[in-house]
This record gives structure tokens, C-alpha cells and sequence, in this order.
């Protein structure tokens, strides 16, 4: 059974209301109130919080582009679908009732099929922009929500490690709850950071070398000079300066090099590879692990695809895409590619910001 609908009618014709009213009559996941004025509707719009919204033009007293415009500024109603249907159709009065706000334009005679197909359109995308809105709004609880009992758990395991005399067993299963919080921190950490960084973020440009910030990375990671038998080669000309945000690429760079060193064998090398040309800059990053198959290639940088299924051994992939956002911001890109023999060359290429924007 599919959900109900609801559709509030603005008309002042009581015969072009009835039309509509019948029509959704055949649709019983349609249910719709009619107003007769724009000052109706918006007196209706105090209580009743419909989908979709189907508006005539020309009204007596406030008309239609006018009670778009108000119906924008109403937040209780910043998902519903406002579709303007009116006896004019000239490009002029079409761009007018897109200008206050209308999602779609309806030109009568209408075909009542096209009326109901836009209907259904509408009435999906409502709901999708409401499942998207929940998703970030439950996000944001978790966030801020999860931050003390986690904070909790990790001082508290921290502490009982610390315990003398503690039977072998019992320190396993501390050290057990320890890291499953971390692991939680993290995750919720990376959901957070993705879906901010996704949103939009404003860059703080500054002059820096490539090479210094690639050697920082490394440090931080704890991978100087490799660590449990996997080797970390880097290859960067010390003259690559440019103008970026190196807040924001130290963080995509860190995550990249991070997935190929855990995807990387025992024994294997992570190479590292910097080269610049004119205002192009080309990083290329690369593992000896098992490889990802053709046809998932792009897929990797998808914040919410299974990473087990591209023979990852650990993390969500939540970096990877967390990456992505932050070099296509610095007018660049990022690929996934199989190298020859085994494991994967994460080929990056970005722009000098300051040439970009000169």
C-alpha cells in the first residue's frame, strides 16, 4: 500500500478545484484540501502540512507568485513541492513563478496524465529530501549524543589497563572494549566529517611544499621508514610549492596513504610519487594488496559502499571519499587504478589555487 499523499488545491475557479478534485479521486494515495485565496491557503498552511502543492496564478487579492514567495519563507514547509499552474505560458511568466519559488510549471489546458505524473515525481523527491533531512539531523544527534559514553568507555577501559594484578583475561577484554570504542569514535567521527565536508566548505589558501607536508604525514602516521615489515617509499621533488588549503589536502592525503599502507602485505612497499607541471600537480600513491576489481574502481571513493567487498581488510571507506570531496574542491581528481602485477595506484591531480583563481 503505498503512503498517503497530501495535495492542498489553490484555486479561486470553483470548477478547475472540482476538475482536480476528481481527478484525485481515481488516485487514492492522493488526499487533498482546496483553499480558494491565496489568504486562505496561507491561513490553511498554519495547520496542514501537505506534500505537494498545486497553486494557481491569477487569484483575486494575493496571487499565486506571492503566495510562493511566502510559502518559501516558511521553514514548517521547506519540503513541500509547489507546482504553479496557470493559464499563462509565456517564458517570462514561467521564469517569474520559478524566481519565487515554484518547483515546476503547469500550463492550462493540462493533460491530466502529465498532472499526475508530475504528481508522483514530486511526491518521491518529497520524500527522499525528508529521509535525507532525518539522516543528517539523526547524524548530528549520534555526534553529539555518542561523545560522552564514549569518552566514557575509552578513559574507563584506559584505566582499568593500568590495574596491577589484572588476570590475563580480563585485561583481553578490556583492551577489547577499549578499541571497539575507538572504533565507534572513528566511524562516527568520519560520518560527521564526510557529510560537512560534502555540504560545502570554504577553503583558507596558503603557500606550501609538498614534499614537507607528505613527510609530516608520514611521521604522524608512524609508518617512518616502515613498520611491521611494509615499506613506505616516497619520491617528491622538495621544489613543489603551491597555494592551497593544506589543512584540508593533509587530511585527503592522509587518508589515501593510510588505506594503501593497510592494504599493503607483509613485506610489501607503499610508493609515494609527486611530480609538477606548470599549474598541475600529480600524486601518485601506491599498494601492493590485493587489488580492487575493474568494475569497482570508481566506487571505492563511495562514502556508503561496502569496502569488504573491494578485499579491504579494515575501515569503512569513508576516507577515501572524505578525500575525494576535499581535492574536487581544489578544482582536482582522483582514481583508482589497478597496477601492473598487484595491489592499486591512486592517481591524484590537483591545481595551483593561486593560478586557478588569479
Amino acid at each position: 500500500m503505498k503512503k498517503i499523499t497530501k495535495v492542498l488545491i489553490v484555486d479561486d475557479e470553483p470548477q478547475n478545484v472540482q476538475v482536480m478534485r476528481e481527478l484525485l479521486r481515481f488516485h487514492p494515495q492522493y488526499e487533498s484540501k482546496e483553499a480558494k485565496s491565496g489568504e486562505e491557503a496561507l491561513a490553511i498552511l498554519e495547520t496542514y502540512f501537505p506534500e505537494i502543492i498545486l497553486l494557481d496564478v491569477m487569484m483575486p487579492g494575493i496571487d499565486g507568485y506571492q503566495v510562493c514567495k511566502q510559502i518559501r519563507n516558511q521553514n514548517g514547509h521547506k519540503f513541500s513541492k509547489i507546482i504553479m499552474v496557470s493559464g499563462k505560458s509565456m517564458i517570462d511568466d514561467r521564469l517569474k513563478g520559478y524566481d519565487a519559488g515554484a518547483d515546476d510549471y503547469l500550463t492550462k489546458p493540462y493533460v491530466e496524465d502529465e498532472l499526475i505524473a508530475k504528481l508522483e515525481v514530486y511526491s518521491k523527491l518529497n520524500r527522499m529530501e525528508e529521509v535525507d533531512n532525518l539522516k543528517t539531523t539523526a547524524l548530528n544527534i549520534l555526534s553529539h549524543e555518542t561523545k560522552t559514553p564514549l569518552n566514557g568507555i575509552i578513559l574507563g577501559s584506559e584505566l582499568l589497563r593500568e590495574i596491577e594484578g589484572l588476570p590475563e583475561k580480563a585485561k583481553l577484554y578490556v583492551e577489547l572494549v577499549r578499541e571497539s570504542g575507538l572504533k565507534i569514535q572513528e566511524l562516527v567521527e568520519k560520518i560527521s566529517r564526510y557529510y560537512f565536508i560534502k555540504d560545502g566548505i570554504e577553503k583558507n589558501l596558503t603557500d606550501n611544499s609538498l614534499c614537507l607536508v607528505i613527510g609530516c604525514i608520514i611521521n604522524k602516521l608512524g609508518i617512518v621508514g616502515g613498520v611491521d615489515s611494509v615499506v613506505v617509499s616516497c619520491d617528491c621533488d622538495k621544489n613543489i610549492k603551491f597555494s592551497a588549503d593544506w589543512d584540508l589536502l593533509q587530511e585527503a592525503f592522509s587518508y589515501v596513504i593510510d588505506n594503501a599502507y593497510k592494504n599493503s602485505p607483509e613485506n610489501g612497499v607503499v610508493t609515494i610519487n609527486c611530480r609538477k607541471n606548470a599549474a598541475d600537480i600529480f600524486i601518485w600513491i601506491g599498494d601492493q594488496g590485493a587489488g580492487v576489481e575493474p568494475s569497482l574502481t570508481e566506487r571505492v571513493f563511495d562514502g556508503l559502499f561496502m569496502p569488504d567487498l573491494l578485499h579491504h581488510r579494515q575501515g569503512t571507506g569513508l576516507g577515501l571519499a572524505i578525500a575525494k570531496e576535499i581535492i574536487e574542491e581544489h578544482g582536482g581528481r582522483i582514481s583508482c587504478k589497478n597496477r601492473e602485477g598487484c595491489g592499486t595506484v591512486f592517481e591524484i591531480s590537483l591545481k595551483d589555487q593561486k593560478t586557478e583563481y588569479a
